[in-house]
């Protein structure tokens, strides 16, 4: 029996390079153990088979390689064992490593300056104990940095400088840390340069912190330092329209970074993740149901997936306990990743992947299994042979799974097997839908297949049929696509799927195994005969305000006898043609065609605006004549004066707004409704081009109420009614009469308009319509029909057109008469 030798190579390690350690005992022995204690570790830890590897013939002999990373420094201890554990022979040695530090915080990461100033930057990380040279540099030069100090709290070590921010443009500076064999890694910290023109959220305290301008489409960085227990950054998005995001505040527990960094060492084999795993779970649990934070949330998450790695290479396998324990933590996080769809969606997707995978390493006591938690629930089946009727598993009448006895039969091959199916309760909300257009309308399910404990992800076609019903009224069966989350390309697939869709849900055939659901479009509101009576009722109108500009034109001379009368019918006139041309732009835009094509269908949008806002302007045009009359009694507006100031406000200062507002809004996609052409209204709460609309329009309608209580008061003072011609005085009636009907007939009809969401009651739908059909119908009853002057000037002219006619066909008939004899 010999001494245990072991040696250590090279002398040196260089970080990431190969460690390298050789055990050798000049005896036969059983077997080898090896284990590892760090400087901060208070017991050792076992080492995975996996990085090492044991001879025993003559001699006994194990070498042990590693890639040298800081989990890896410190003290090896080789164990040979004897026969039935008789004696255990045991060498240590000291590994050198030379570190680099694994993640560098750099505080700010990114800054935004406007003009020359000086920033204080710090580059922090983990203290290793490693002594490096720090250089933080710009442009591969120091000028203009000054080195302050190092300080250290709490196992982080900071290096802090001050930035004498010069220069004209952005600049990245480099923060490099140097070991003593001249290694180095860097983090970066950008210096942005605000210009003129350029987008920005503006400083401002939100929330207690302090944020300071910064370029759109960059993070802000809060100069607060987390809470005590706590690391990280509290950070805040400028988004792209120079809007301030909501504060993140990203500061993790530290116990949980200690956990994840536990967990990276079990994925790496150091240590025993059979003996571990459950006992970080367990802190885990503890820790978050304690205290929510998304933080938190999203490295627990991480933990999970580093674990489930873990879990796998080690081929460890867990009882009911553990894995409720697993359900139940990844239950709470797909709650607290809702808060944040967009930019959560990838922990969800990993969150998924990790329950389908350590589902696998569930060995439970009984045939048939069942673990439920709030927003997770697992069933699943042990199998000694395939049965008659395959495998079968609901989880309501709204979720099954099926796999036929034939289908399994083809797979299994006489093995035992173990399928587990898992429905997901609310991960669907978090999760991308490939497509603005499509969501999820179903929960998502996942099935896995085990063949003597073993998954094989190779060979794993099987059909599999599921049935979803849907989660939501507002999608469009028609539109149903049965897909899986393919995790290799990064989103929702179809293929190897077959769709088949029936009143009650629809049913899915794959034939593979996977996590599954429903993709969906919305449909599009079906309110019965809504088109029938748009079509009909705007058909109405437009022809009502033909009729009415024709009258306009044949009486014109006639009726037009004063100032006064021309203001009036001048308004008139350009209202109803603005009326016109904006209900023929409606009507166009309801054309399927046009709806289709998003071009044409913008265009219709545009003049629609244009021209429904113009009617609201030349309302605006007879008020203010109104007014006018009222002030300056004994002095008339000039002919110029008039058509200018008008044609200005019913024509110019609509198209401004029109110009600005799609200049605005259409890059951002704000300005047209998705469905239909008009308007975007929705979402509430949220500025869109709407607001370029039904804002102008209540503010005229206002002015427009406010001017007729003015002159309604005053036109009842003899006084002032001595002031004016009868003639005049009537024809001011007149347009008060008009303003005071067609001012809230359009207010009402616009009002209701900017209800019309998804989910507004049909009512308020007929009601837009027939108002909207109504207002052409309005101006020709109350401006011609009504009109004793202009109904007898048009019949005046109409008989005269009539007895013209007559005449000249007598005559014609005369002279030819005449040329017969």
């Amino acid at each position: 029996m010999g001494l245990v030798m072991i040696i250590v190579y090279p002398e040196t390690i260089y970080y990431k390079k190969p460690l390298r350690i050789n055990c050798t005992i000049n005896d036969k022995v059983e077997s080898v153990n090896w284990f590892i204690k760090g400087p901060k570790d208070k017991e050792k830890a076992i080492i995975s088979s996996r990085h090492y590897n044991f001879v025993n013939d003559p001699i006994s002999t194990s070498n042990l390689a590693i890639s040298a990373t800081s989990m890896w420094k410190g003290r090896y201890y080789c164990h040979f064992n004897f026969a039935n554990g008789s004696m255990i022979h045991e060498a240590t040695a000291d590994s050198n490593i030379v570190l680099l530090p694994e993640e560098i915080t750099t505080i700010p990461s990114q800054y935004s300056i406007a003009r020359n100033e000086t920033i204080p930057v710090k580059c922090c990380i983990k203290d290793d104990g490693e002594n490096y040279t720090v250089t933080l540099e710009a442009r591969g030069s120091s000028d203009g940095v000054s080195y302050e100090f190092v300080q250290t709290v709490n196992d982080t070590k900071c290096w802090k400088y001050t930035i004498d921010y010069k220069f004209a443009n952005s600049t990245v500076y480099r923060c490099t840390f140097t070991n003593m064999v001249n290694q180095n890694t860097s983090a970066i910290i950008t210096i942005s340069v605000l210009k003129g023109n350029e987008v920005s959220c503006e400083n401002e305290n939100s929330q207690g912190y302090n944020w300071q301008t910064t370029i759109a489409g960059q993070y802000a960085e809060s100069n607060d330092s987390c809470a005590e227990g706590r690391i990280g950054k509290i950070v805040r998005l400028c988004n792209e329209d120079g809007q301030w995001d909501k504060v993140f505040i990203n500061c993790t527990n530290k116990a949980l970074i200690k956990l994840l960094n536990l967990a990276q060492e079990l994925s790496n084999g150091r240590d025993s993740t059979c003996h571990k795993l459950p006992e970080v779970l367990q802190n885990i649990s503890d820790l978050i149901d304690n205290q929510k934070n998304l933080a938190d949330t999203l490295v627990a998450i991480k933990i999970l997936d580093t674990l489930t790695l873990a879990t796998e290479r080690s081929n460890s396998t867990f009882n009911d306990s553990v894995m409720a324990d697993f359900l139940s933590i990844a239950s709470n996080a797909t709650l607290d990743v809702q808060q944040d769809r967009e930019n959560n969606s990838t922990y969800s997707i990993t969150l998924m992947r990790s329950v389908e995978k350590f589902s696998e390493a569930f060995q439970s006591h009984e045939e048939n299994y069942v673990l439920d938690v709030p927003n997770i629930k697992l069933k699943g089946q042990k199998f000694n042979t395939v049965p008659s009727k395959g495998y079968h598993e609901s989880f309501s009448e709204n979720s099954t799974v099926e796999i036929e006895s034939k289908s399994l039969k083809e797979r299994v091959n006489n093995n035992s097997f173990k399928i587990s199916s898992i429905l997901y309760l609310n991960i669907d909300e978090s999760l991308p839908s490939n497509s603005d257009d499509k969501f999820i309308n179903s929960l998502v399910q996942s099935t896995t297949l085990q063949v003597n404990n073993v998954t094989d992800r190779k060979n794993s076609k099987i059909t599999v049929k599921m049935f979803f019903s849907p989660k939501s009224g507002k999608g469009n069966p028609e539109t149903a696509n049965c897909v899986f989350w393919d995790y290799g390309r990064g989103g929702w697939s179809n293929e190897g799927c077959e769709t088949h869709v029936t009143e009650k849900g629809t049913n899915c055939t794959c034939t593979h195994l996977t996590s599954f659901a429903v993709l969906m479009a919305e449909k599009e509101r079906d309110i019965p005969y809504l088109d029938e009576i748009t079509y009909a009722g705007l058909s109405v109108s437009i022809a009502s305000l033909i009729c009415f500009i024709t009258v306009e034109i044949v009486v014109w001379n006639t009726v037009v006898k004063s100032n006064v009368t021309r203001f009036r019918h001048t308004t008139l006139i350009n209202t109803a043609i603005a009326l016109l041309f904006a209900q023929s732009f409606f009507l166009v835009g309801s054309i399927q065609f046009v709806k289709d094509n998003e071009t044409l269908c913008t265009i219709a949008t545009i003049f629609s605006h244009f021209f429904f806002l113009s009617v609201f302007f030349w309302t605006l045009a007879q008020s203010l004549t109104l007014l006018y009359r009222l002030i300056f009694v004994f002095h008339q507006m000039s002919k110029l004066a008039f058509m200018s100031i008008s044609f200005f406000l019913g024509y110019v200062c609509p198209l401004i707004i029109v110009i600005a507002s799609a200049t605005s809004f259409i890059s951002k996609g704000k300005y047209k409704s998705k469905s239909h052409c008009w308007l975007n209204v929705s979402p509430f709460g949220t500025i869109t081009a709407f607001h370029a609309f039904i804002i102008p329009a209540g503010c005229i309608i206002g002015i427009n109420m406010f001017i007729l209580t003015a002159v309604i008061v005053k036109i009842m003072r003899p006084s002032v009614s001595e002031g004016k011609n009868k003639e005049d005085k009537r024809t001011i009636k007149k347009i008060i009469k008009a303003v005071l009907i067609l001012s809230p007939t359009f207010g009402l009809t616009w009002v209701i308009g900017f209800l019309l969401t998804e989910d507004a009651h049909a009512f308020f739908y007929y009601a837009f319509v027939i108002l909207n059909s109504l207002q052409g119908l309005f101006i020709l009853l109350t401006s011609s029909f009504t009109e004793t002057k202009v109904r007898v000037a048009f019949t005046k002219y109409f008989k005269s057109m009539t007895f013209q006619s007559t005449s000249e066909n007598v005559y014609s008939k005369t002279i030819s008469h005449s040329l017969k004899k």
